[in-house]
């Protein structure tokens, strides 16, 4: 407790009082039915409400409809817990939705009981554009790791095209050849082109959307969607390392909100680090599951990318999501991918989980809070 040379209690409350009205980060207390019944200056500045208008409102009316139902889950959470550290979401008056780390405790009564809570907004405004240059880097790494790979596969398609429109020129440069069978192979030769221009079309629209990350741009997303545009953008790695594939995920099943590139991403960094992994294992198997899991009254999809590798070691598989670190040799990694894997789990909501033994491989289970169906009418 902070008390000055010479005793004075009441100076001591009024520079505790200053410095709290004047703290950098929002301050803010309600009582057991979430009216606010404290706010420091920094809240109305942040926020852009008068004091008095703030005193007047329930803390429910700062939130976004969309996570009301998590909003009461932790406040039921810190009533029983009596301290809470999450992040979230608040609604500005003007309409700016600020995302926000919120350090709640709880103030008791003289009998112990529930008296109000004691919270500490940070903006994560200046936090969160920084993640997103780090996740745009990632994706620009992650576009120059799968360059080769593309161009592989584009020559594939592209030789059909080549020899088809040979084919054709010389077929059309003969004079002994009947009529109908000239017809009949130009069809087969243009099928072929078509066919192969499609290819080519499918590849380079994924790699072109995955390259734009549109930035929250969260809607409806079935996992199925960025888990198989992932495997077909990486499919001439896992092909170079023999690596069998096993994804029973089916279509339309399993639906989350969120920005369909940057889970792609996700499974991109999970899928290029596997095939590194098992560079020179003799079995080489990656799967891909879902299933449902309820986390703390949270229904999530749990999606587990598993591989065949070397494993991680125990003293490394927290430093390995830090950004920067890395265990592949210099030139061979970023050191972003499983941090930015982290960084885009958070701004969904959802966590990262990892099990891996040395020598038998490692899995990283994907929470993604779930979707009902429904709510796509």
């Amino acid at each position: 407790m902070f008390i000055n040379a010479k005793g004075n209690q009441l100076e001591t409350l009024n520079v505790v009082d200053a410095l709290i009205e004047n703290f950098p980060d929002m301050i803010h207390s309600v009582d057991e039915e979430g009216n606010i019944v404290y706010v420091n200056r920094t809240a109305s500045a942040l926020l852009g409400y008068t004091e008095q208008e703030l005193g007047a409102m329930n803390i429910r009316q700062l939130y976004p409809p969309e996570i009301l139902g998590a909003v009461e889950q932790g406040f039921r959470e810190v009533k029983q817990s009596g301290a809470k550290t999450v992040e979230s979401l608040f609604i500005a008056k003007d309409g700016t939705r600020i995302p926000v780390e919120l350090r709640t405790i709880v103030i008791h009564d003289e009998q112990g009981g529930f008296a109000r809570t004691f919270t500490v907004s940070r903006d994560m405004r200046q936090l969160k554009e920084m993640q997103e240059h780090l996740i745009h880097a990632g994706r620009l790494a992650a576009i120059g790791e799968l360059a080769a790979g593309v161009v592989h596969d584009l020559n594939n398609p592209l030789t059909a095209i080549i020899l088809s429109s040979t084919v054709i020129s010389k077929t059309l440069e003969g004079s002994n050849v009947n009529a109908k069978d000239i017809r009949e192979q130009l069809v087969a030769y243009c099928e072929t082109v078509n066919e192969s221009a499609a290819v080519m079309e499918n590849l380079t629209t994924r790699l072109r959307d995955f390259s734009r990350g549109v930035k929250e741009q969260h809607v409806p997303v079935d996992l199925f969607v960025p888990v198989n545009d992932a495997l077909f953008i990486m499919a001439h790695r896992i092909r170079n390392h023999n690596i069998k594939v096993v994804c029973p995920v089916v279509k339309g099943r399993h639906w989350i909100r969120g920005d369909r590139n940057q889970i792609q991403q996700i499974f991109l960094n999970l899928f290029s680090n596997a095939c590194d992994a098992m560079a020179n294992g003799p079995e080489r198997g990656l799967s891909i599951k879902i299933e449902a899991e309820t986390l703390d009254g949270v229904t999530y999809w749990n999606c587990a990318v598993s591989d065949t590798g070397e494993g991680v070691p125990p003293e490394l598989q927290e430093k390995i999501f830090k950004s920067f670190f890395t265990t592949k040799p210099r030139g061979k990694g970023t050191g972003l991918g499983l941090s930015i894997t982290r960084a885009i789990l958070s701004e969904h909501n959802g966590q990262i989980r990892l099990a891996s033994e040395p020598g038998n491989g490692s899995t990283f289970s994907l929470l993604f809070p779930q979707m009902e169906v429904a709510r796509l009418d």
